[in-house]
This record gives C-alpha cells, structure tokens and sequence, in this order.
C-alpha cells in the first residue's frame, strides 16, 4: 500500500501524465537485414515497423509527445539518446540487444540506472522467461504443470528419460526463433540431427520437451497488484498432420501454409471449471515468474490439465497480436490499454526513485 506521501506524488504525476507537454519514448531494436534466411529473422522488418507505429499512434491520441528511441549496437548511442530526449517515461519494445535476444534483459537494466521508468517486465524476469530451462525448472518446483524435458548441451548428454514423441527448441530464443517442424522428431536419428543442429547455429543448448498433441491456449494477463486475465485464446490447427504447433511460419510469414492453417480463436470454448483451472495456473505462473504489466502465458491443455509451454514477458503487441486479440475481446481499446501500462510505469517511479 502506498504510503500518504507517496499516494499523493503518484496522483500529482497522474495529472502529469495527463498534460500534453509529457514525453513518452518507444524504445525499439533494429532489425538487421544482413540475418540469414535460414533463421528466418527474429521479426520482418515490417513487423516491428508495424509494433512501433501502433504504440506511437495511440500516444498521440492521447495528446502526448513522443520520441522513437531505436537501439543499434551502442550502448553508447542508447543512454545519449535517452539522456538527449529525457522521457518521463518508455514504452520498452526492445527484445535484443547487439543482435542478440539474450541481452533483450539488459536494455531495462540500463532504464533502472538512468532512473527512467519504463513498461513491463524487469530485468531478472525477461532473463528468467527467456530461459526456457530455468522458466520450466521454476514451474515444476512450484508444482505447475509443464510437458517433461531435458537440456541438452550436446546429444551425449541425452539419458532416454523423456517419451518421443519430443520438439527440439533453442534453449534462449523467442518470436518462434529456430522453431520449425522437422523440429518434431520421433527417434533417436532425428534428435540427434536437430540437437546438433540447434547446439552448431544458435551456440546454445537444446530444450527437448515432450510433445503434447493437445488444445493450445494463449492466456494474456494485464496489471500487477490484481492482474486480470483477459479472455482466453485457442490456435485452431486446420490440418491433420502432426506437429500441431505454432513454429515461425505460423507465426510470421503471412503467405506460407502453415500460417494459413493456423487460425485463432478468441474467447476459447471451455468449460467454467477448466476455463477457472487455466486462469488460476496462468496467474501462478505470471506471479512467481515476477511478470509485470502485461504478459501471455503459452498452454497446452490435456484432460483438463493445463501444462504450460512458455511465460512471454513483453509480448508482441501489435494490432494483430494474440495479446491484443484477447484486448479486443475484453472491450479494451488500445489506447486505453498503452494509457494504463504508462501509468503502471509511472506508478512505480513514485514508488522507487
């Protein structure tokens, strides 16, 4: 509970944020064109482009000013930048930093030294949720359901302790990165080839996890102190073939069959006694993974179990986005819902610096 003083700095700074001299800057990674096709990219161009402009658009319909803050590979450049605008606060849209998605942590890192309030998560929890290992590691000693696997820094290391059918995933990656079927494997050859694979492109171990042929849930969650889960989403798969799974193509490229085949549904049908389950198991998850503002939690729901595959801090959150999907469907415009992450930031300035 925020104390007397405190209650009345953040409602000074409510009336701020409401002023239309308040600057907001959207912090942003470049995306490099020079990545081979065979990664596919972390994100188009145009898909980032598309992210940017839609945070920088509901900004100005709020009659705020606004700053767009790419991050190259300076560090240098990313503090002059921020110390040349000096934003009241950041709306933060990185997730990499010298090309890298493992150093998307330590863009907020350098906010909190700056003392710049920003949204989402801190650093410690886009580490942890970037970690597939730890992130499942977490869940299980917290008694959260989540398909069984094993990290591999190399094929030697495999015990046999895990049931094939299994997907093979980089271990430190997001956006779907070095996810693609031949990623489902059935027999020890196929892991192998797509552990070495995994372990010689991305120079990180390979998370092996059992494959679950199941309902895939995407659950979003918005606010901290009472965090509301929004309606729940379903990826509908449109084929019969296995692997049922939402890989790059189904994700990013908007002309492949996968994508096509691959449809959402928002709000999901389920039962009240299910749908209660997945949003309890979600919250768990959100909570102990220290998620703030706005995140999505990736499920596979078996026999009414949900068993959760991922913890996305910082979703993608543009206008065709899952998290806003889920937005649309709880009536929450969008410029309501970049008001409120701002005000969650702010909020935390008032009770941190």
């Amino acid at each position: 509970m925020l104390s007397v003083i405190a209650m009345f700095r953040f409602e000074r700074g409510r009336r701020q944020v409401a002023a239309w001299d308040f600057r907001v800057g959207i912090l942003f990674d470049v995306i490099y064109k020079d990545i081979s096709e065979e990664d596919y990219s972390r994100f188009s161009e145009a898909k980032v482009q598309d992210n940017v402009k839609a945070v920088q658009e509901a900004i100005m319909k709020i009659r705020w000013s606004c700053h767009l803050l790419p991050v190259k590979d300076e560090v240098k450049t990313l503090i002059n930048s921020l110390e040349l605008f000096r934003p009241d606060v950041v709306v933060n849209l990185c997730e990499a930093f010298f090309r890298r998605s493992k150093f998307e942590m330590n863009v907020p890192a350098v906010l909190e030294l700056l003392k710049i309030p920003y949204t989402g998560s801190p650093p410690l929890t886009l580490g942890l949720c970037q970690n597939k290992g730890l992130t499942k590691h977490i869940l299980r000693a917290n008694g959260i359901p989540t398909p069984d696997y094993q990290i591999l820094d190399s094929y030697k290391d495999w015990k046999n302790e895990v049931e094939f059918p299994l997907m093979v995933k980089p271990l430190r990656e997001d956006a779907s990165l070095g996810i693609m079927k031949k990623n489902f494997v059935k027999n020890n050859r196929q892991l192998k080839s797509r552990v070495d694979y995994i372990n010689r492109r991305y120079k990180q171990p390979a998370l092996v996890e059992k494959y679950i042929d199941r309902r895939e849930l995407n659950v979003s969650i918005l606010g901290n102190e009472k965090p509301k889960v929004l309606p729940i989403s379903e990826i509908i798969f449109e084929h019969k073939k296995e692997p049922k799974i939402v890989d790059y193509s189904a994700k990013w490229l908007e002309k492949s069959e996968e994508y096509q085949n691959t449809k959402p549904v928002c709000p999901a049908k389920l039962s009240s006694s299910v749908e209660r389950t997945v949003k309890r198991t979600s919250l768990k998850a959100y909570k102990l993974l220290g998620c703030r503002d706005y995140a999505r939690v990736d499920i596979r729901l078996k026999n009414g179990t949900p068993f959760v595959l991922e913890v996305n801090a910082n979703p993608d959150i543009s206008f065709d986005s899952g998290f806003v999907r889920s937005l649309k469907a709880a009536g929450i415009s969008y410029k309501k819902f970049i008001r409120e992450i701002i005000f969650f930031a702010v909020q935390r300035s008032y009770n941190t610096y």
